[in-house]
């Protein structure tokens, strides 16, 4: 009951902030999807760092460690460093872009290229629609993995709720109600709350274990009896550029740029950058730490559950069970679970808006892009459409959230991340050249994730900075070739 308690507590809370955020709403659809773009720095840092992270950090990569020991440190580098450049390169341009050209999405200012040495009119190609169908497809996977986490997280902790089900329904749920009411300023500032608790959770999980295990040097030698290549910082060379090749997928993640596009000013942009950066590392240790300090307490899988594969994903929900019991009070399990939610909703509350975002303005009809009367019952209309079918797409065989997030992550960061960086840094960037680019990253991923990826691979991920380059090239050889006189 005490636990129950506590974890409800933190839902009324974020459905206090959605009702809250809901008064302070006007009936436009920049305000539902930006915030009227008055989101501070540290606000825009932390929304973006935790709505980044998801259950594929507290869960996945934590499963990734248990899995494959301190090698998997490498799965955090490549994003960090990609996305502290972000924040003071492409987030700033970004905002401009889409300021100068009146978009709210990323299909909005893609659509926008030029048209190259053709002349204006000519081209016919369905660039908005084409990237508006990518977001829709691959964020709604994105959302149905964290749902899945979610629902995994309750049936662990909570017996008597069957996580297919109630667990499904629960989390569904309370992300609808705050994110239908609030639109993107309540995602913001429950992102706020929500990554200081992530950062919380994960820091003081390991400690815990560690504790409990008798001190690092304890682990260590737990790590070492296991296993000794459980110690070893790489398991191959593929592997490494693998992990930074992570990284790339944040060049092309709408909910991430999204943030950028929402800032107040970009000369606090640097300023975001530290917020940022600070928390993407701290929790990236806590992650890696809580996969190893897991591994030495629970050196089976069976100890986790069935021993099925993807049980290594409930370690989180396992340890804060066992850690609760033994350090602090049984209850204090919900306010961890709380700390693992957080991560979920931080995700899925974000991809909501952005699905909901693109289907109106980029995928409907021309009168549902109006920005002004009505845009509000559009838009929420929409985000409840697309949480209905990421509740969907559950119902299948349920995959390795690690797997199913780096997926979507990859398509959608090499689908549109050149077309993105082109676009801002190269003004002889062509509508052709973004439109196959973004249909060769797509094509590309598909494809070599098909032939690639096998249930045993844990973060071979080396075929997404390929097919990131050839879709780069792709884009630089449809660039506009003819002689351009030089401004004075």
């Amino acid at each position: 009951m005490t636990t129950l308690m506590i974890f409800a507590g933190y839902l009324v809370l974020t459905i206090a902030v959605g009702l809250w955020a809901s008064r302070r709403n006007r009936d436009s659809q920049e305000d539902y999807f930006l915030a009227g773009r008055e989101i501070s720095a540290f606000s825009m840092a932390l929304s973006a760092v935790s709505s980044g992270r998801s259950a594929w950090l507290v869960l996945g990569a934590s499963g990734a460690a248990w899995v494959s020991g301190l090698s998997a440190i490498w799965l955090f580098p490549g994003y960090i460093l990609a996305e502290a450049v972000m924040f003071v390169t492409i987030g700033p341009r970004l905002r401009q872009r889409s300021i100068e050209t009146d978009s709210l999405t990323l299909p909005d200012v893609l659509k926008r290229a030029p048209l190259g040495p053709a002349g204006p009119g000519t081209s016919r190609l369905p660039t908005r629609q084409l990237a508006g169908l990518v977001i829709v497809l691959f964020l709604l996977t994105y959302v149905s993995a964290q749902l899945v986490a979610g629902a995994k997280t309750l049936g662990v902790v909570f017996e008597q709720v069957d996580g297919r089900t109630w667990g499904l329904v629960i989390t569904a749920g309370i992300i609808l109600v705050y994110t239908l009411l609030g639109g993107y300023r309540a995602v913001v500032i429950t992102d706020v709350v929500q990554a200081c608790l992530m950062l919380f959770g994960i820091v003081l999980l390991p400690i815990l274990g560690v504790v409990h295990a008798g001190g690092l040097t304890a682990v260590a030698d737990a790590l070492k009896a296991i296993d000794p290549q459980l110690l070893q910082l790489s398991s191959g060379w593929l592997s490494l550029i693998g992990g930074f090749c992570i990284g790339l997928g944040s060049f092309g993640n709408p909910h991430i740029l999204v943030r950028h596009m929402s800032l107040d000013d970009p000369r606090h942009a640097r300023q975001a950058m530290f917020y940022g950066t600070f928390w993407n590392i701290v929790m990236a240790a806590g992650a890696l730490a809580l996969g190893l300090v897991g591994r030495a307490i629970y050196p089976e899988l069976s100890m986790l559950g069935d021993g099925s594969q993807g049980v290594q994903e409930v370690l989180y929900p396992t340890l804060a069970q066992d850690m609760s019991t033994k350090f602090l009070f049984t209850g204090f399990v919900g306010f961890l679970l709380a700390t693992l939610f957080a991560a979920v909703m931080s995700t899925c509350d974000s991809q909501l808006l952005v699905i909901a975002a693109s289907l109106l303005r980029d995928l409907g009809p021309r009168s549902w892009r109006r920005r002004e009367v009505g845009g509000l019952l559009l838009s929420r209309l929409a985000v409840l459409a697309t949480l209905t079918a990421a509740v969907c797409l559950t119902f299948g065989k349920s995959p390795l959230i690690h797997n199913f997030v780096l997926l979507s992550w990859f398509a959608l960061g090499v689908g549109l991340g050149p077309a993105i960086v082109f676009l801002l840094y190269d003004q002889r960037t062509t509508a052709r050249g973004v439109f196959f680019g973004i249909l060769t990253g797509v094509l590309g991923i598909a494809g070599t994730w098909y032939i690639f990826l096998r249930p045993t691979d844990d973060h071979v991920s080396w075929e997404g900075g390929v097919v990131f380059l050839i879709s780069s090239l792709v884009i630089w050889c449809l660039r506009d070739w003819s002689p351009q006189e030089e401004s004075t």
